[in-house]
């Protein structure tokens, strides 16, 4: 009974393997049609033929109103987003990527390209932090798991606008060649390209910096065609606007194409956050929510605030309708008494309302600002 037992134990066995074997290539294979069922052609881009039909176009798709934009607030990816805490446990240059943010912008796929030496271009602005931009992901025309290059510029203030012969990607005033960084392409072709490493592009809280990425060998991808507003991507931190593709940047020839969203992601790390200052008077035993001073005000007001315990704490600014207007605090603080200035030289005159959330405290005080 003792062998029969070890027979029927290596049967048993011999079957597992079999089992496993069998469900590994039939794993394999479905892996491998679905890696190619997703493989898109990058021959039939609008923007592409569009442009070969228009060697000497004078601006097209340009009527692009820039001046109202919807920020994007409810994007929902889980499967991007549980992909990259994963990605993110790595080191690159001087920063600890494990803290890095991630910002989504299109996931795509990309439904648009055009040929080597395009570039695309799209604004980052910096909320209440300094914002220093480390790593990104975008879709390009490469076969899949190729090496090629992209040099990337950056220049003060907004990179958007057209038409071709007009606007900060017409010319190279302005811009500065920050580097040229090696890509490789994800494991799809015309796909997303894997994560690369950028030269730091830092924007200073409140301000923007335009970015041109010109692909050099493969061409990019990205997703839109036709015209329209921009698409905006956001977080608490960073405003990601996007963006403009040209045949031939930095000169008033070829086609400009807008908007074009950037399909892949942006990292980066952050700053202090900019007007929030310790008073070091030891630790409350309260919450308190401070009256600003001067109250009324022009253009700048103080508002002080003391949490009695480490707390996430939330500051900001509302009009009379309710509207959020501006965010002066949301991050994490030690116990303490703070000061906080808000700086309304944009603001119209009138009244505004602020509003401390810490914990399970909330108090709303009103302002004044006369002009």
């Amino acid at each position: 009974m003792f062998n029969l037992f070890n027979i029927r134990g290596i049967f048993q066995a011999i079957i597992i393997v079999i089992s496993i074997t069998s469900f590994n290539f039939a794993f394999a294979q479905e892996s491998s049609l679905g890696s190619w069922n997703r493989s898109t052609s990058a021959q039939s881009d609008v923007d592409r033929l569009t442009a070969m039909d228009n060697a000497i176009s004078e601006g097209i798709f340009y009527d692009i109103n820039i001046q109202k934009l919807t920020p994007v607030t409810n994007f929902n990816n889980t499967a991007l987003l549980s992909g990259q805490l994963i990605n993110a446990i790595n080191t690159a240059g001087a920063f600890m990527l494990a803290d890095t943010l991630v910002l989504p912008a299109n996931p795509g796929p990309s439904n648009n390209g055009g040929s080597p030496n395009w570039a695309i271009f799209f604004d980052l602005i910096a909320l209440n932090r300094q914002i220093s931009v480390t790593r990104m992901s975008t879709g390009n025309t490469a076969t899949a798991g190729a090496s090629f290059s992209v040099e990337v510029y950056t220049r003060v203030g907004t990179a958007l606008g057209g038409p071709v012969a007009s606007g900060p990607g017409s010319s190279t005033a302005g811009w500065t060649l920050i580097g040229t960084v090696p890509v490789v392409q994800g494991p799809t072709a015309n796909g997303v390209s894997e994560l690369f490493t950028l030269p730091t592009i830092t924007v200073p809280a409140t301000d923007t910096v335009g970015v041109a990425l010109k692909f050099l060998t493969f061409g990019p991808r990205y997703t839109g065609t036709g015209s329209g507003p921009y698409n905006v991507y956001q977080d608490t931190n960073l405003i990601l606007i996007t963006g403009d593709g040209r045949s031939a940047p930095f000169t008033p020839t070829g086609s400009f194409f807008a908007p074009r969203a950037l399909t892949g992601e942006v990292r980066y790390v952050t700053g202090a956050l900019v007007g929030v200052i310790s008073n070091g008077t030891g630790i409350p035993e309260n919450f308190k929510l401070g009256q600003n001073y001067p109250n009324p005000f022009n253009p700048s007001t103080t508002i002080d605030f003391a949490i009695p315990q480490n707390s996430n704490v939330s500051i900001r600014i509302y009009d009379v309708k309710g509207q959020e207007v501006d965010v002066l605090a949301n991050s994490e603080y030690t116990a303490g008494s703070y000061s906080v200035k808000w700086n309304a030289g944009n603001f119209s005159s009138g009244v505004y309302f602020y509003r401390i959330e810490a914990g399970n405290f909330t108090e709303t005080k009103k302002l004044l600002l006369v002009k």
